[in-house]
């Protein structure tokens, strides 16, 4: 695993990460790709909506001959999109900063008004009365509160770390919210994301903490009885050093589940088999009664559905102590599960569940009509229907379009191969489990390249081939060594020199986002004033970080050392560039804010002064660096 900050580590929601934060430069093509990253159907059923990310349009599909109808453009990138109660008004976000909210008429796709709101706009959904409109503002963590008609801002609610998607409760009472990654000091024992509860009336927020080790929180949806939310999430063993891939090693897969009224967290339940794993849960939604949950598997490529009936009734009778199954008459030492062992479960859904294959690459979005599920094949631009009353559960694709293959550059294979998990020794994981959106999962991992016992934050690939060497110590001489390497040493697998080319473009076509930090695309006065503090000689800043990239690329003795758990003094000096978006700091992610990198740590004391900065001061210098 490769953090592109110097202190750094760091279907709707699919839109949100792929539409906001990877942009192909270099992609001649890209206008062919479709890239379907969210379904909604109409009311009655007959017709399913897709919104396609790579062509920026809202296609409109029959829904039994699965026959495109219309397709109407949106003048920027899209991300997610909310459907009016009788149909005739989709809501889609767009755009980056500020970001944009379109009402489209589904009638004949034009557009009725606009309105904007915060930084890269995804997770939309409506009040139950449909006066309110509640949008994630992924990269400003709030959420936005607008009005229907006007698309005008109301109020905002604070969000935990890159809010992605929501669901509200029926009664209007709780906006829940999926916040994507972990924000906590990354060498901390308990490390987790967390699913934020809204109260709307009071706008208070209250954070449910997910198991230790929850990531990549992609999609959450609420049962049709409005009494429980499930929520997708990697759960991973960042722990243990990376020796082996078996038994969900290093990291497994599964879904949550909250209790929607007591505002609880209930139990995370594995979705992998005991040998291969279920690697990128990503959407997430119920059959119409609530009695199945489907899950998209987008790095394995399937459907996952789960028997929630018998799921609950076997997690109902788990006792929660020891004592309580002892007394109980049935404890066995050797078989007697806990209620909070649940997550560490492989075998638990065994004769609960079913993985259905997909035909095509990584289905991001999925909805239900009937008994029919359609999911949104990224990769491959296409839907794929599986019918659950078939005798067997079988997909059925439908092109949106050309057969990206024929097409496909190097660029957009290596970003498939990044997330394909396929590659991976059974499946447990894809580069995209650490590095999601080639960026970081804001943990810790103890790699083997140096030695066992020195976790370190997984760092971003962005500008990484630009900077050598790579790795925190600087154990593999670039980034295309650590490509290799990864395969060989993290996903256990042996893949051709074409995969290994093919993420070096993917690599080449990142380009960060602009910084919410930004006034208009321009430093603030607040980071004007920081920018001339950061190039104090006497300071020191610019010794290390300078150029385009703000590194010399070589390795310092910074006197960040872990006394117990570094092997050596000196560490890498990455590019400063988008740090914004990559907290927890410092090469083992002990400071959450960048302002404690200089207030608690003394970052810069080797060389400089900084420890005689005011507080202003520091607040000013920070504001830049969060600016780039």
């Amino acid at each position: 695993m490769m953090t592109f900050a110097c202190f750094a580590s760091s279907n709707r929601l699919a839109a949100a990460l792929l539409a906001a934060t990877l942009f192909f430069a270099a992609v001649s093509s890209a206008q062919e790709y479709k890239g379907p990253v969210d379904m909604v159907p109409s009311p009655d059923g007959s017709c399913l909506y897709v919104l396609e990310k790579d062509a920026s349009a809202l296609v409109t599909l029959n829904a039994e001959t699965m026959e495109i109808e219309r397709t109407a453009p949106i003048p920027e990138v899209p991300h997610a999109m909310a459907l009016s109660a009788d149909g005739a008004v989709m809501f889609v976000t767009a755009g980056i900063q500020p970001g944009t909210v379109y009402a489209i008429s589904t009638a004949d796709g034009t557009i009725l008004r606009q309105g904007k709101t915060g930084h890269s706009p995804t997770g939309p959904v409506l009040s139950p009365d449909g006066s309110k409109l509640y949008v994630c503002c992924q990269f400003e963590n709030a959420v936005a509160e607008m009005d229907v008609e006007t698309l005008t801002e109301l109020r905002r609610f604070a969000a935990h770390h890159e809010p992605c998607d929501a669901v509200i409760t029926h009664d209007a009472r709780t906006l829940y919210v999926a916040n994507f990654l972990p924000l906590d000091p990354s060498d901390q024992a308990d490390v987790a994301a967390v699913i934020s509860a809204i109260d709307i009336a009071s706008g208070e927020t209250q954070n449910i903490r997910l198991p230790n080790g929850s990531s990549s929180m992609h999609g959450i949806c609420l049962s049709p009885d409005g009494k429980y939310v499930y929520t997708t999430a990697i759960l991973a063993r960042y722990q243990l050093p990376t020796s082996q891939l078996e038994r969900g090693w290093m990291n497994t897969n599964g879904f949550s589940i909250i209790d929607a009224d007591k505002r609880e967290f209930i139990n995370t339940v594995l979705l992998d088999d005991v040998d291969l794993g279920a690697a990128n849960p990503w959407p997430i939604t119920t059959s119409p009664d609530g009695k199945k949950v489907f899950i998209g598997l987008a790095g394995t490529h399937e459907l996952c559905i789960v028997d929630m009936e018998k799921a609950f009734e076997k997690l109902l009778a788990l006792p929660k102590t020891i004592e309580e199954a002892k007394s109980s008459g049935n404890y066995n030492e050797r078989t007697t599960i806990l209620a909070d062992q649940v997550p560490q479960q492989l075998a638990f859904l065994v004769g609960l569940k079913k993985r259905v294959k997909l035909i095509g690459k990584a289905p991001r979005s999925l909805c239900v009509i009937g008994d029919k599920i359609y999911a949104g094949m990224y990769f491959s631009d296409s839907i794929n229907v599986v019918d659950t009353k078939a005798r067997r559960s079988k997909a059925k694709s439908f092109e949106l379009g050309p057969d990206p293959a024929d097409f496909m550059t190097p660029a957009r294979r290596g970003e498939l191969h990044w997330n394909d998990a396929t590659l991976c020794f059974q499946h447990w994981q894809s580069c995209a489990s650490c590095h999601p959106d080639a960026r970081s999962d804001a943990l810790n991992w103890d790699l083997l390249n140096d030695g066992t016992g020195n976790p370190k934050n997984a760092k971003g690939m962005l500008f990484s081939l630009d900077t050598p060497p790579a790795m925190w110590h600087g154990v593999r001489d670039k980034a295309e060594t650590a490509i290799r390497t990864g395969f060989q040493y993290i996903l256990f697998s042996v893949q051709p020199e074409e995969v290994f080319t093919d993420i070096e473009e993917y690599f080449r076509a990142l380009e960060p986002l602009p910084s919410p930090y930004l006034v208009d695309g321009q430093l603030s006065e607040k980071a004007l004033r920081g920018k001339a503090i950061f190039e104090r000689e006497e300071l020191g800043c610019s010794q290390c970080h300078y150029g385009e990239y703000f590194t010399d690329m070589k390795m310092h003795d910074v006197g960040s050392r872990a006394e117990g758990v570094d092997q050596r003094d000196d560490f890498d000096t990455p590019t400063l560039r988008g740090i914004w978006r990559t907290p927890p700091y410092m090469h083992d992610g002990r400071y959450v804010h960048l302002e404690d990198v200089f207030k608690v740590g003394s970052h810069g004391d080797v060389l400089g002064n900084v420890g005689d900065l005011t507080d202003e001061e520091i607040s000013d210098l920070t504001e830049y660096l969060l600016s780039l």
